[in-house]
C-alpha cells in the first residue's frame, strides 16, 4: 500500500522520517496514523511511560520492568484474555522526549511475532 493513498502529506513525511525499515520479499510493514484531539504533552506523558503501557493500552493487564527504564530495559507484559497472546517481552529501543518518539522491539512472548518493532511518534 502506498502511504500517500490514505494519509496527508505531513503524515507521509513524518512516517518516512522515522520508519526506515525496508521490508524484504518475505516481510511486511505497516503504519497507522491516528489523530488525537489532545495536547501533545498530555498524550506523550502517558505514552512515554515504558513501565505503564496499561495507561493507554486497555488490553494490558500487568507490566513488570527489568532495568532502570533507560534504553535497553525490558518489560514483561501480560495481556488480557481474548487476544492471540497472553504474554509479551519487549525492549525499549528509543525514547526521545524532545521529538516525542518511543521505540519498542518485541523480543519474546507466546505469540507468532518473529521480528516486530513499533515506533510511536507525535507531532503538533
Amino acid at each position: 500500500m502506498n502511504p500517500s493513498d490514505s494519509y496527508g502529506a505531513m503524515e507521509v513525511q513524518y512516517i518516512r522520517r522515522h520508519h526506515k525499515h525496508q521490508p524484504r520479499d518475505n516481510q511486511c510493514t505497516s503504519a497507522l496514523v491516528k489523530h488525537i484531539k489532545a495536547p501533545v504533552q498530555l498524550v506523550w506523558s502517558l505514552v512515554r511511560r515504558f513501565d505503564q503501557p496499561q495507561k493507554y493500552k486497555p488490553f494490558v493487564s500487568r507490566c513488570i520492568v527489568k532495568g532502570d527504564l533507560g534504553i535497553g530495559s525490558v518489560r514483561e507484559v501480560n495481556v488480557k484474555s481474548g487476544l492471540p497472546a497472553t504474554t509479551s517481552t519487549e525492549r525499549l529501543e528509543l525514547l526521545d522526549d524532545e521529538e516525542h518518539i518511543l521505540g519498542i522491539k518485541i523480543v519474546g512472548g507466546d505469540h507468532r511475532l518473529k521480528v516486530y518493532t513499533t515506533f510511536l511518534c507525535f507531532s503538533t
